[in-house]
C-alpha cells in the first residue's frame, strides 16, 4: 500500500510542478425523470415522482499537452429535496495514463459489468432487494491511477480511499476514525464485442485498539458481456467477506455473500430494446447448522427512444428479501427521462 501511494502522490506532485493549465470551459449537463411505481407484497402507496441531477463540467489544457477536467454534480436530497453539490473529481490525462482525485465518485467496482438490462441495473429500479454488495471506492474520498489503453483494449485501475468526513467533503482533513480502502480494477476486450471486467478491493483496519478481528473486510467482482448484432448477454458474480469478530456455534453471523446474475437483452431497433435479467444473492453462514435463504430478483425490461426522450418500463419479482424466507414482492415501474 505504501509503495502504491508514494506512486500516486509523486505522480500528482509531479504534475502541479511541471505543468501550468490553461483557462478552461463551463459546461452544464443533467438528466430529468419522472417515474411511477406499483409495488406488490408490501404495504406501500403506489409512488409517482420526479428526479433530476445536474453535472457542472469544467476542462482545459495543460502546455505540454495534458488535460484536466472537473466535474461536479447537484442532486436533490433524499429527505427534503434540497440541492446538495456532492459526487465531484478531478481528473488529469495524459500520455502516461490518467490521475483522478474524488470525492464520494469514481466508482472502480465491476458488480454490475455483466448486466444488460434495457432500463437500469436489475435493482437499481425502485425498491431494495436488502442485498448485500461488496464495496465501492466511490464512496470515499479517493485518489487514482489509471493506465493508458494497453493491448486488447486493457486498462488497469489502482486507487486509495479514506472515510469521506461529513460537512467537510471539499476539504476533508481526515476522519478521526474508519477504515481506509484500496481498491484495483481491470477492463480488457481480447476480441470484437466481448469485454471482461474484474475488481477488488480490501480494507484496512482502523486503529481503535481492539485487536479481536478474525477477518477484515474484502471482496470484489468479475463480469463478462458479449454482443453480436442486436443481442447482448452477460454472466457476472460478486463477493463481499465482512469484518468479523469471532466464529459461535449457533450464530447468524456471514462468512461471506455471493451474488450470481445472468443477462439478455435485445435491440429491436434503433428505438427498442427489450431485456431479461435474473440475479441469486446468496449468504453464506459460518456454520454449516446456520438455514440460509437465497435472495432472487428477476426483472423484465423495455426502452424506447423517442427523440430526446426515452420511456422505459421494469416489471421486477423479489423472493426472500434480505434473506428472510417468504419475503415476497413485486414491482412495476415505469419511467420517462429527459437528457440534457
Amino acid at each position: 500500500m505504501k509503495k502504491m501511494m508514494k506512486t500516486l502522490f509523486v505522480s500528482i506532485a509531479s504534475l502541479s510542478l511541471m505543468f501550468s493549465a490553461n483557462a478552461g470551459e463551463l459546461a452544464v449537463s443533467g438528466s430529468a425523470k419522472a417515474t411511477y411505481n406499483i409495488l406488490g407484497g408490501e404495504q406501500k402507496d403506489n409512488g409517482i415522482g420526479i428526479s433530476n441531477e445536474l453535472t457542472f463540467t469544467a476542462s482545459g489544457e495543460l502546455d505540454n499537452g495534458y488535460t484536466w477536467s472537473y466535474a461536479m454534480e447537484l442532486d436533490p436530497d433524499q429527505t427534503d429535496g434540497s440541492a446538495i453539490q456532492d459526487d465531484t473529481k478531478i481528473t488529469i490525462s495524459g500520455d502516461g495514463g490518467k490521475v483522478l482525485i474524488c470525492v464520494s465518485e469514481c466508482s472502480t467496482s465491476k458488480k454490475y459489468a455483466w448486466d444488460a438490462s434495457a432500463y437500469t441495473t436489475i435493482t437499481d429500479t425502485s425498491h431494495s432487494s436488502g442485498s448485500v454488495y461488496p464495496g465501492n471506492l466511490g464512496g470515499t474520498n479517493n485518489i487514482q491511477y489509471h493506465t493508458p489503453e494497453l493491448p486488447f483494449g486493457t486498462v488497469i485501475t489502482a486507487g486509495f480511499g479514506q472515510v469521506v468526513k461529513v460537512g467537510a467533503s471539499s476539504n476533508n482533513t481526515g476522519s478521526s476514525s474508519g477504515d481506509s480502502m484500496e481498491a484495483y480494477s481491470l477492463v480488457t476486450k481480447p476480441v470484437d464485442g466481448l469485454t471482461l471486467s474484474a475488481s477488488y478491493y480490501d480494507k484496512n483496519d482502523y486503529d481503535d485498539g481492539l485487536t479481536n478481528e478474525t477477518q477484515l473486510e474484502e471482496g470484489g467482482a468479475y463480469g463478462a458481456k458479449y454482443s453480436a448484432g442486436n443481442l447482448t448477454v452477460g454472466y457476472g458474480k460478486s463477493f463481499k467477506a465482512p469484518q468479523a469478530t469471532a466464529i459461535t456455534a449457533g450464530t447468524t453471523t456471514v462468512e461471506y455473500y455471493e451474488n450470481t446474475g445472468v443477462s439478455v437483452a435485445y435491440a429491436v431497433n434503433d428505438e427498442l430494446t427489450v431485456s431479461w435479467t435474473d440475479e441469486d444473492n446468496e449468504a453464506n453462514y459460518q456454520t454449516s447448522s446456520t438455514t440460509a435463504y437465497d435472495v432472487e430478483v428477476t426483472s423484465i425490461q423495455a426502452a424506447y427512444t423517442i427523440g430526446g426522450a426515452t420511456l422505459s418500463l421494469a416489471r421486477t419479482e423479489y423472493d426472500n428479501v434480505s434473506y428472510v424466507q417468504n419475503d415476497e414482492a413485486t414491482e412495476t415501474l415505469i419511467a420517462v427521462a429527459f437528457a440534457f
